[in-house]
């Protein structure tokens, strides 16, 4: 009898725990003290990328507005807060910080509202957070502002976009508009002074920009593709905003930022090299994503 109980129990232990599920422990979200990220932060979060001004841009607006493709949950879905910082002195103190407003697609952004220095360098970075945790810090961007008394210009400033397809059936992929023979009308000199002016592959550049503008004026679903099979290792140390030479066009329902049901199209032929205007179209040869890369 004693025998029969002691078996018992150890069939009914097994089944427990094998067939109930335990609750979701708040370290899901939040680390402990043997379980922080690198940086020593305590918030099981991915690193926002920091997107828009591009990397050292310059003449920008004293009251610029920062955008970032939001911090993450790594193992649940989680809607965090983003803290943006700017400093002038690699944040050994502070100039200003706050929080920005996240859209639809995951693009976070912050205003800044108290006018910076004309004609100085700063340097910005932005992190999820949600109470007293924090997730780490994204990559450190640069820009300097326009010089006292001037006007700020936008040469990356995006266009008004035109007009849009509705969006197709589930299942069914919008046809990629063959706009080939208007890729040298639209950008110009696709010289490395126009189309590599930092020597960088994976960055937007002044002649992708006029070439992304005028298709986006016929059709906005157009936009540049965020290369995920790039890192920061791949492009000089600087974090990867969208390849070159490449356009993305969403091809399905839903927003366009993130989404990875895109046609892709090569336009140039030897980027950061020896430049030769093309259209390779190489949809479904290699992961791509749609990025507007902070312009819109």
């Amino acid at each position: 009898m004693k025998k029969t109980a002691l078996v018992l129990c150890a069939v009914v232990t097994v089944a427990c725990e094998s067939g109930m599920r335990s609750p979701v422990s708040p370290s899901a979200v939040v680390g402990s003290g043997s379980a922080l990220n690198a940086d020593g932060s305590n918030l099981k979060a991915s690193s926002p990328l920091a997107i828009s001004p591009l990397f050292e841009a310059t003449n920008i607006s004293t009251t610029p507005t920062l955008a970032a493709r939001a911090g993450a949950g790594r193992y649940e879905r989680a809607n965090f807060a983003q803290r943006f910082q700017v400093s002038a002195d690699d944040f050994a103190t502070i100039t200003t910080e706050g929080m920005g407003s996240i859209d639809a697609s995951g693009v976070a952004r912050f205003t800044v509202d108290t006018a910076l220095a004309g004609n100085k360098r700063y340097v910005w970075r932005v992190r999820a957070e949600l109470n007293d945790a924090t997730g780490p810090w994204s990559n450190t961007m640069a820009f300097t502002t326009v010089g006292g008394g001037g006007t700020p210009t936008s040469p990356t400033g995006p266009v008004a976009s035109g007009p849009r397809p509705a969006d197709p059936p589930p299942g069914v992929r919008l046809p990629l508009p063959d706009f080939s023979g208007l890729v040298g009308q639209l950008g110009g000199d696709f010289s490395n002074s126009q189309s590599c002016p930092r020597g960088l592959k994976y960055v937007n550049n002044p002649w992708q920009d006029r070439v992304i503008d005028g298709f986006r004026q016929r059709d906005s679903r157009w936009g540049y593709n965020g290369k995920p099979t790039r890192t920061a290792a791949d492009n000089s140390g600087v974090p990867v905003v969208a390849a070159g030479d490449e356009a993305a066009y969403h091809y399905s329902a839903g927003p366009d930022q993130g989404s990875p049901e895109v046609h892709l199209v090569d336009m140039l032929g030897g980027h950061c090299g020896s430049p030769s205007l093309t259209w390779r179209v190489f949809t479904g040869e290699e992961p791509g994503f749609w990025t507007g890369a902070g312009r819109f």
